[in-house]
C-alpha cells in the first residue's frame, strides 16, 4: 500500500491496513472524539496521565465447532466480565489461525463461518476478533496441508462481505495499533504514543506442509514482500509494546516442535516442510523487534522464555481454543507455563509504567483452562469457578540489537535425493520382530472378518497388508543392528517403504465413508513423493535413500492424522477402519524415526535412540490396537510382547551397535548427505513421540 493510500486509510477508518493481499478499509466506525479516559488520575497531585492499559484474549486453533470451542467462547466472556471491574474491559481477541477445521471455508456464505465462529463466540458480543490464517484454512488436498492459499482469501472476503459483528481479517497480513481499535477506550501513553501495535503475519505460504503452485504465493514473491512489510511495520512502530502474531510458532514444546525442525524433519533436506524458511523469516524480520511472537498450531498452552537466536522476544503459544493435544517435549524450550490435554486461552493485560506505584511497563498473562464437562462450561479452578491456572507479569525488555543474517532473503535450496527402484524387496523377510508382526496382522485380520460392510472389509484388508509391509521396515532395521544382521537388511528397510507406498496407492478408497474417502489422495501423494522408480543416480547408498524417504513418510503421517481428527468429529465413527488407519499412522511414525536414526553419522549416539524408537513404535501399536472394541485374543495375549521381547532379543544391540552401524550403514553414507546431516546430528531424537 503506498503512502497516499495509507494516509487516506488513516483518515477514513480506524483500522490501518497494510498488506499485499487485501484492499479496501474496515467498515467499523471511527473512534468517537472525547471517548478517551480522563487525562488525570483522581488524587494525583502532579496531574500525571492515567496509566494506559489494554486487555485482550489470545487464542488459536478454534474452528472445530466442538463442545470444547463453545466452552471456550463462554469462558472467555465470563473471564472478560470478571476482569473488567479490576482491569478494564476486554477490548479485542487475537485469533492465531485454523479458524475453520478441517479444510477451511468454501465461500463467504459457507455455513461453517456461523457454526465454527459466530455461534461459539456469540457470548463475546461485538468485540473484534483479529484473525490470521492457518494451514487448515488453506487446505488444498488433505485437511491441513496448506497447499491452496486461494482458499484462505475467502476468509479475507468474509471480513468485507460477511456482515459479521466480530470477524476482522482485512488482509492476509495487516497491522493495527491500540488507538485504532473501534471499541478501545484506553488512552495513549504519556508520550502520546500507542500502547500496543499488533503485526498480523501470514505464515502459511512460507511454513505450510506443501508448497502452493500458485505463483502469487511463492516464498520469493509473497514471502519477500511480506518480510519487507513486516520489518518496516515493526521498526517504524512507536508503540510501547509490539506483538507479532501468526499461526506457525518459532519455538514450541508441542507436537510440531520448533521452526526449522517442524515434525522433526531435517531442515537442510526439506526446508519448506521443516519450517526453516519461516524460521529465517522471523529471525530476519521479526525477532528482537517484537516483544512477543504469539502463535497457535500446537493444540496446547505455552508461555516460553526468550532464546538467543531471537533476542529479547518472548513466545506465547495458544492453540487450544477448539482442539486439545498433550505436550510432546516439555523440556525442549524453557517454559514459564505450559499445559496440554485441555481447552484454554490466555487473558492478557498490557500496561505502561505507573510512577505513582513504581510499577514498570509490563504485560500480565493469565491462563484459563476449560472443561466442557462442567455444567455451564465453567473454567477449571480449585472451586470450579473462574480461577486462572497461571498468572505471570513480565516487564518490558529493550531490544538487544541482535545480528541479523539474510538467510530468508537469500535462496534456500532443497536437495531431493532419488530412491532406488523397488526391485529386490522381500515380502517374507524375517527378523527379531517376526513373532510380533505375525500376531498383530493375524489379530487385525480376525477383527476385520467381522466387518459387515464388504467394501470396507476389502479396503481394511488392503490397509493391513500395507501396514504389514511397513512393519518389515522396522524388522529389517532391528535386524541390521543386531549381531545376526547383514549389510543388506537396511536395504530391505528402505525397499519395504517403497513397496508399502505402491500397495497403499493401489487401494480404492472412493467408496469409503467420509472422511476416509480422502485416504486415496494421501496415499497417492505418498507414492508420488518418491519420484517414481528413480534414475541413473538411484541406489547410491543408504543415506541418500533414507533422506529421500523421510519427507513423504512424515507427510503421510500428518495427512492421516488430519483425517483421524476429522473422524473424531463424527457422531458415528467407524471403529475398525479408524483403528487400522491409526495403526498405519503409528507404524509410519516408527518407520520415519527409525530410518532417521540409522542414517545419523554418530553411530554410538544413534544406538539407544534406534532401539527406543522401535520399542516405542511397537508399544504404541499395541496400545492403539487395544483401544479397538472386541479386539481378538491373539492381540490381547501379546499386549506386553514388544517391551519384554525387545528387552531380551535386542539386549546385545547396545554393546554391538556402534560396530555394526559403522560397518553396515556408515560405510555407505556418501559425502553429500554427510555434509547435510553433520550440522544437525543429535538434533532429531524420535519422530514417534514428538509427532503425536
Amino acid at each position: 500500500m503506498n503512502s497516499k493510500l495509507k494516509l487516506l486509510a488513516l483518515l477514513v477508518v480506524p483500522l490501518t491496513l497494510a498488506a499485499c493481499g487485501g484492499s479496501g478499509g474496515d467498515d467499523a466506525e471511527p473512534t468517537t472524539p472525547g471517548t478517551q479516559p480522563d487525562a488525570t488520575t483522581p488524587g494525583d497531585e502532579d496531574g500525571a496521565r492515567a496509566v494506559a492499559s489494554t486487555q485482550f484474549i489470545a487464542m488459536g486453533d478454534s474452528g472445530s465447532g466442538s463442545p470444547g470451542q463453545y466452552a471456550v467462547g463462554e469462558a472467555m466472556a465470563q473471564v472478560c466480565e470478571l476482569k473488567s471491574a479490576e482491569a478494564g474491559p476486554c477490548e479485542f481477541v487475537l485469533g492465531f489461525g485454523d479458524n475453520i477445521y478441517e479444510d477451511g471455508a468454501t465461500s463467504v456464505e459457507d455455513i461453517q463461518f456461523i457454526e465454527k465462529f459466530e455461534k461459539p463466540f456469540e457470548p463475546m458480543g461485538e468485540r473484534p476478533f483479529y484473525m490470521v490464517l492457518g494451514n487448515h484454512d488453506n487446505t488444498g488436498y488433505v485437511g491441513g496441508d496448506g497447499a491452496n492459499n486461494s482458499r484462505g482469501d475467502i476468509q479475507v472476503d468474509y471480513h468485507y462481505e460477511g456482515n459479521s459483528p466480530r470477524w476482522r481479517m482485512p488482509a492476509r497480513y495487516y497491522a493495527f495499533n491500540s488507538g485504532e481499535i473501534p471499541t478501545a477506550l484506553m488512552p495513549k501513553t504519556r508520550e502520546d504514543k500507542p500502547l500496543l501495535t499488533v503485526v498480523s503475519l501470514d505464515s502459511n505460504p512460507i511454513a505450510s506442509l506443501l508448497a502452493d503452485a500458485d505463483a502469487r504465493f511463492t516464498w520469493k514473491n509473497y514471502g519477500m514482500t511480506q518480510l519487507m512489510w513486516a520489518q518496516d511495520e515493526l521498526i517504524s512502530s512507536q508503540a510501547l509494546f509490539n506483538i507479532a502474531m501468526a499461526h506457525h510458532p518459532y519455538v514450541s514444546n508441542g507436537l510440531h516442535g520448533n521452526a526449522g525442525n517442524y515434525d522433526f524433519i531435517p531442515s537442510y533436506i526439506l526446508p519448506v516442510i521443516s519450517g526453516q524458511r519461516w524460521k529465517d523469516f522471523l529471525e530476519e524480520g521479526v525477532c528482537d523487534y517484537a516483544d512477543f511472537i504469539m502463535t497457535g498450531h500446537d493444540h496446547d498452552l505455552q508461555l516460553l522464555e526468550p532464546v538467543e537466536s531471537c533476542g529479547r522476544t518472548r513466545f506465547l503459544v495458544s492453540g487450544a481454543a477448539g482442539k486439545t493435544r498433550s505436550l510432546q517435549d516439555e523440556s525442549r524450550n524453557q517454559a514459564m507455563y505450559q499445559a496440554g490435554d485441555t481447552y484454554g486461552f490466555f487473558w492478557v493485560n498490557a500496561m505502561e509504567s505507573n510512577p505513582a506505584t513504581g510499577a514498570p511497563a509490563q504485560m500480565c498473562f493469565e491462563a484459563y483452562t476449560v472443561d466442557p464437562e462442567v455444567e455451564g462450561f465453567g473454567v477449571l479452578g480449585a472451586d470450579g469457578g473462574l480461577t486462572p491456572a497461571y498468572t505471570q507479569c513480565l516487564e518490558k525488555v529493550e531490544p538487544m540489537n541482535i545480528a541479523r543474517g539474510k538467510d530468508f532473503s537469500g535462496s534456500p535450496v532443497s536437495l531431493p535425493v532419488p530412491l532406488a527402484g523397488g526391485a529386490g524387496f522381500n515380502g517374507n523377510f524375517t527378523g527379531p520382530l517376526e513373532l510380533f508382526r505375525e500376531e498383530l496382522v493375524s489379530g487385525l485380520n480376525t477383527l476385520n472378518m467381522a466387518n459387515p460392510n464388504a467394501e470396507t472389509q476389502q479396503a481394511v484388508a488392503q490397509l493391513i497388508n500395507g501396514l504389514d509391509t511397513l512393519l518389515v521396515t522396522l524388522d529389517a532395521a532391528a535386524s541390521s543392528v543386531s549381531e545376526s544382521g547383514s549389510p543388506d537388511d537396511m536395504a530391505q528397510a528402505t525397499l519395504a517403504v517403497q513397496a508399502a507406498a505402491e500397495r497403499l496407492q493401489a487401494i480404492d478408497t472412493s467408496g469409503l465413508p467420509a472422511p476416509f474417502d480422502r485416504l486415496g489422495a494421501a496415499f497417492e501423494a505418498f507414492a508420488e513423493g518418491f519420484g517414481g522408480e528413480g534414475d541413473e543416480n538411484s541406489g547410491q547408498g543408504l543415506s541418500e535413500d533414507t533422506a529421500f524417504l523421510l519427507g513423504p513418510v512424515v507427510q503421510l503421517v500428518i495427512n492421516l492424522e488430519n483425517i483421524l481428527d476429522a473422524v473424531d468429529q463424527q457422531a458415528e465413527p467407524v471403529p475398525v477402519l479408524r483403528g487400522v488407519t491409526s495403526l498405519l499412522a503409528t507404524a509410519l511414525r516408527g518407520v520415519g524415526g527409525t530410518l532417521e536414526e540409522v542414517s545419523k553419522l554418530d553411530s554410538s549416539n544413534a544406538s539407544d535412540a534406534l532401539i527406543g524408537s522401535i520399542n516405542s513404535a511397537l508399544n504404541t501399536l499395541v496400545l492403539e490396537v487395544l483401544l479397538l472394541e472386541e479386539a481378538p485374543d491373539p492381540i490381547n495375549q501379546n499386549a506386553t510382547l514388544p517391551t519384554n521381547f525387545l528387552s531380551d532379543a535386542l539386549a546385545t544391540v547396545v554393546r554391538e551397535v556402534t560396530e555394526q552401524l559403522d560397518q553396515n550403514a556408515l560405510t555407505t553414507a556418501d559425502s553429500l548427505l554427510g555434509r547435510l546431516l553433520s550440522p544437525i546430528t543429535g538434533a532429531i531424537t524420535s519422530l514417534i513421540d514428538r509427532l503425536f
